[in-house]
């Protein structure tokens, strides 16, 4: 029976040649099991907000996102310096008003369709059978975006994938120009885009 749940990510999508360098980076970090790749179902992204909600609402999810990014110019981003915490390594996003400013809005309008707690059903179970789990501590970070990741302690980043990079990145400024609504999968990762919207000078 498909889970009534599903665990989204509104997510910056990055241009080709950024995810190219994000690519070789991740490559050093663990491979499957216990970490993952980048390629067509594991995107490189930086996550705006993430939610579990109903897949009754999917399409009023949508709905509010065009809404909101219709007439949003695309955003300039700087990946500045590479970090690591007890368990993955990432990349870090200098803040900027215009991100800041589009991550509250997103945040406050899909409020309506966060039901806070979900369970492992809501996420994409498409990785092959030794990585198909989601683990526990997915199904946490996306419970708890909302109080402990998102406004104040909104923290834009890439996370380039599991373990300690043993390396520096340099600074790289780009425009980014795609918003896109996806669903999670093991590791938080976008792995299946639902719908997706180019950023536009009005």
């Amino acid at each position: 029976m498909p889970s009534p749940l599903v665990a989204l990510d509104i997510a910056i999508l990055l241009p080709p040649d950024i995810s190219a360098s994000v690519e070789q980076l991740n490559k050093q970090l663990a491979a499957p099991p216990e970490g993952f790749r980048f390629d067509k179902r594991h995107l490189p992204h930086i996550s705006l907000v993430q939610q579990f909600s109903p897949t009754t609402e999917l399409k009023a999810v949508q709905q509010t996102i065009e809404h909101i990014v219709r007439d949003h110019p695309p955003l300039d981003l700087t990946l500045a310096s590479v970090k690591a915490n007890e368990t993955t390594s990432s990349l870090t996003v200098t803040p900027s008003s215009a991100l800041d400013t589009l991550h509250r809005r997103l945040m406050d309008q899909l409020a309506a369709f966060d039901i806070g707690v979900g369970d492992e059903g809501a996420f994409s179970q498409t990785d092959n059978k030794q990585t198909s789990s989601v683990r526990p501590r997915d199904i946490t970070w996306v419970s708890q975006f909302r109080t402990d990741a998102a406004y104040d302690a909104f923290v834009p980043h890439v996370t380039l994938g599991v373990g300690a990079l043993e390396t520096t990145a340099p600074k790289v400024t780009f425009t980014a120009s795609v918003i896109a609504l996806c669903l999670l999968g093991r590791f938080c990762t976008c792995q299946e885009v639902l719908a997706f919207w180019e950023l536009s000078t009005p």
